[in-house]
């Protein structure tokens, strides 16, 4: 495995009744962490067949870069509410062949089809690749993915529109931040309502895991993290 090679995958699961979206730059309130849900969603992934030890929920941090192979077998996950929030290095793609991250968007789309979904991959081997999958009842699915340049498929403003987020000030050639350029941090941050952000001073708790594979789990782990 090469120390040089990083990257993290996240889904973000938010079912009904949904809260007041925020704008970008609130800071969500602090809901209570279930470990136990937590756990349950750890285990519905296909990535994951048993899970062999659970830490203490301790405070919501950065998803962090595997270091070696156990590492790649380390789980997070926050259940807050109607919102589940999980980490899982299996579900990095290499923008490529790999599909995990959206087969997994996919089986949870398919399971909660009311739900809110996003799943979010950032992996650098030598080449920065992005991929973002939202799900939004009522508006075609959002993906945005790639290396240098982001190819878009479906529309941000809709998408926005739909979970109740006003698109009309946002700015020309749909510019979330003002600045000249699409911020993608903020409009996770406004699709998730902040599950997705971190914060120094931070409040929310979530749960880490041992987990072991499933075959799918292993053939992703090998394909990306071991080319």
């Amino acid at each position: 495995m090469d120390p040089r090679c990083n990257g993290h995958a996240q889904l973000v699961v938010l079912q009904p009744p949904f809260a007041v979206p925020l704008q970008r730059h609130e800071r969500p309130g602090v809901v209570v962490h279930d470990p136990g849900a937590a756990r349950d969603a750890v285990l519905a992934l296909s990535t994951v067949s048993a899970i062999r030890r659970e830490c203490a929920p301790d405070l919501l941090d950065h998803p962090g870069s595997p270091a070696d192979r156990g590492e790649l077998d380390h789980v997070r996950a926050a259940a807050w509410g109607s919102t589940v929030k999980i980490s899982d290095p299996a579900l990095v793609e290499d923008g490529i062949l790999a599909s995990a991250l959206e087969d997994e968007f996919r089986v949870w789309k398919k399971r909660y089809p009311d739900a809110r979904i996003v799943a979010v991959c950032q992996r650098d081997f030598g080449a920065a690749y992005l991929k973002l999958l939202v799900a939004v009842p009522g508006v075609d699915d959002l993906v945005v993915e790639g290396f240098d340049e982001l190819e878009i498929v479906g529309d941000r403003r809709a998408t926005l529109a739909a979970v109740g987020i006003d698109p009309l000030p946002l700015g020309e050639e749909d510019d979330v931040s003002g600045e000249g350029f699409f911020d993608y941090d903020g409009l996770l941050h406004m699709l998730t309502g902040g599950a997705l952000s971190v914060y120094a001073n931070e409040e929310r708790f979530e749960s880490a895991f041992v987990v072991e594979r499933s075959a799918e789990g292993e053939d992703s782990i090998r394909e990306i993290w071991f080319p």
